[in-house]
């Protein structure tokens, strides 16, 4: 009875941490250059000896992990929005450089090219200066007037760590790119599965509640007859 119990806590906390996961992916349904979290779990179900319901026991494997799929690119017509396909723009926070398959891109008021977040956007040649008249080619050249000026720092990556959300820190590895300018990349988050997911754990959140009900009445008739 106690064993029954504990089995349907510890599937609740794993539940838990996979609703977590779900949770924040739709937070960012709508956010450019968002990868979709998922996990691996090895789940195995046991049936409880009196038929009070199935438990799903296992442990997250991989908690979470990015998945890379690009997301659909949507144009813009704004100069400024940048979308990656086959690698990532280098910004620089500061203290550390990061990685972005989409910008929507700022001017700051020293006529730097920055994030959102007031990063800097990298070039070949250090932060970018942006001026009137500039633009930026699908190989991330910046051309004024017909000749290139700077490009930007592009590449693969092998993620290791995600930051903020849609930024990610990792090792350069070789890999073709293409850059489109007045584009987004939308986020990578399946609206459908991830509802999906969240109505079958739900539904095994009821189930093991079931089982705990059942153990806790088992277990009070038998505290009783032993009184």
């Amino acid at each position: 009875m106690l064993r029954g119990i504990y089995n349907a806590v510890s599937s609740d906390l794993m539940l838990l941490r996979m609703q977590g996961v779900i949770e924040e992916n739709l937070l960012h349904l709508q956010t450019p250059g968002y990868k979709q979290r998922s996990f691996a779990a090895t789940l195995v179900e046991e049936r409880n000896v009196r038929g009070s319901g199935r438990i799903a026991l296992g442990n997250l494997m991989e908690y979470p992990f990015v998945t890379a799929t690009p997301g659909q690119l949507e144009q813009t017509g704004r100069a400024l929005d940048l979308a990656v396909s086959g690698g990532y723009v280098a910004v620089d926070t500061g203290t550390q450089k990061l990685w972005a398959s989409s910008l929507s891109m700022l001017v700051d008021d020293q006529g730097y090219l920055v994030s959102p977040e007031g990063y800097r956007v990298l070039g070949r040649k250090g932060p970018v200066k942006w001026e009137e008249g500039m633009s930026i080619d699908e190989r991330g050249n910046i051309v004024k007037n017909g000749e290139t000026v700077d490009q930007l720092l592009i590449s693969n990556i092998e993620v290791e760590e995600v930051v903020q959300d849609r930024y990610f820190v990792g090792n350069e590895v070789a890999g073709n790119f293409k850059v489109y300018s007045g584009y987004l990349e939308q986020s990578t988050v399946d609206e459908v599965e991830q509802m999906t997911l969240m109505i079958q754990i739900l539904r095994q959140y009821q189930a093991n509640a079931r089982v705990i009900q059942s153990e806790d009445a088992a277990l009070s008739r038998l505290i009783n007859l032993m009184a």
